[in-house]
């Protein structure tokens, strides 16, 4: 039996057709997931940090819910809560149970101040919808969202609030971005009538094949992979609905005009997916402005001098983490199952990772890994995958082994990860409860 497509496994091609279909604006969610589970030798390799305890950190009644997280330099958790009513991909959620739309608690984006307890000990309001939060080496916090930048105390006080760089580069350049909306809208048509084309020539073939084919692995459980080149009926229904949800899409798409298709851009564009600095520069990672991929703005210290150093990055289901350190890039390009270094102008100075379905050493599982980064006191990197595993890495890409896995729901999704200046103290976002998990480092010894 054929493959969705030649090298590609159907889980593989499944994935694609998701993190594509995720991108529209105008569709409803997909409720495929893809299995992340931690594998068995990653659980039993030596740890160097174990889970201690879960802090909530927003409450869904009162309407809020956790957006993103950093830690201060007094290894506070700068907790970033926005309104809940969207999910972690931006997918608009249903109603709190017994509360009309009418009556839903209505909740300002707000930074939230937590001890390492999980103790309140401040709270102040963003002034915008902030969707990303890290701190500049001067120790004042920045946060970017709803096309907007902004730098704020370490007590609060906003300082200073701009336009968010590529939404300057928008507004400046009006024809050029109508032209490029025209050439999505071509391309996005003509992209969706051959995936329909593909998936339904593949249905055909394996339903051809099941009528022909007798069934040769009754014995199979169904929790076991299916050998490569196979199609499991799971794997059937998944193309199928996936086929009628780019049928409908392809219809919407045929009678879109490009003044729509120009604010959906402008609608994405807005978006910032991390935001990070050095002591001069600060960097922004958004949508980028011409297909689906993502990009990486500069801009100084003081928001000026917009600059677009880094394109076409590959991120899956709106994630894409960029940090610095001593004046370098390090990049979660999770579809590519690699973090990626780069100098401020956007050269590439050297990569790591790459995709392996155990997931084991320096390898990354999943449909798309790693998520997000973070650095240790001495300049190591603590590397995070959306399954909750943890890994130790040097800038240059050497393995250092596990050092610890959150109990979190796989699936695609931001999995920020923050560790204090002493290194005992590490915290993972589980954006789907709006908690954050806290792993504290076994002063004893590797863990099992």
């Amino acid at each position: 039996m054929q493959r969705l497509f030649p090298g590609w496994r159907t889980s593989t091609a499944v994935g694609f057709a998701i993190s594509l279909f995720a991108y529209c604006s105008d569709i409803t969610e997909v409720t495929i997931l893809a299995e992340e589970n931690v594998p068995s030798s990653v659980k039993s390799a030596p740890a160097t940090h174990r889970q201690q305890k879960v802090l909530t950190v927003a409450k869904v009644e009162a309407g809020e819910k956790l957006e993103d997280f950093c830690l201060d330099s007094k290894g506070r958790i700068l907790a970033l809560l926005g309104p809940n009513d969207q999910s972690p991909s931006g997918i608009a959620l249903p109603a709190v149970p017994g509360i009309s739309a009418g009556q839903q608690p209505k909740f300002e984006s707000a930074v939230h101040v937590f001890d390492a307890t999980g103790h309140l000990v401040a709270k102040w309001a963003v002034g915008f919808s902030g969707q990303a939060i890290n701190t500049a080496p001067d120790g004042t916090v920045l946060i970017g969202g709803d096309g907007h930048v902004a730098r704020f105390s370490p007590e609060g006080k906003k300082l200073q609030e701009a336009e968010s760089p590529q939404m300057t580069y928008i507004h400046n350049n009006k024809e050029e971005m109508q032209e490029r909306a025209k050439e999505q809208l071509e391309s996005d048509r003509l992209t969706f009538s051959e995936q329909v084309k593909q998936f339904e020539e593949q249905l055909k073939e394996i339903r051809e094949s099941k009528k022909t084919q007798p069934a040769t692995k009754k014995d199979v459980k169904p929790s076991e992979p299916a050998e490569e080149g196979e199609v499991s009926q799971l794997d059937e229904r998944q193309l199928a609905q996936i086929l009628e949800s780019y049928k409908q899409h392809l219809k919407n798409l045929e009678t879109k005009t490009v003044e729509q298709a120009l604010q959906e851009v402008l609608g994405r564009a807005k978006r910032t997916h991390s935001i990070t600095a050095s002591d001069s520069d600060v960097f922004v990672s958004c949508p980028a402005l011409a297909g689906y991929g993502f990009g990486v703005w500069r801009t100084d210290d003081k928001f000026g001098k917009a600059k677009e150093v880094i394109k076409s990055l590959s991120g899956c289901c709106g994630q894409m983490d960029v940090q610095c350190c001593n004046g370098e890039l390090y990049v979660c390009e999770n579809s590519r199952h690699r973090v990626i270094r780069f100098d401020r102008d956007g050269k590439e100075i050297g990569q790591f990772g790459k995709r392996d379905r155990t997931g084991e050493g320096e390898n990354f599982g999943g449909c798309c890994n790693p998520m997000n980064l973070c650095f240790t006191k001495d300049g190591n990197l603590y590397v995070s995958e959306s399954n909750g595993v943890v890994k130790h890495f040097t800038p240059a890409g050497k393995y250092l082994g596990i050092v610890g896995i959150a109990e979190v729901q796989p699936g695609c999704k931001n999995s920020c990860v923050g560790v204090t200046g002493d290194d005992k103290q590490l915290f993972y976002i589980d954006v789907y409860k709006s908690q954050i998990i806290h792993l504290t480092r076994d002063e004893a010894g590797d863990t099992q």
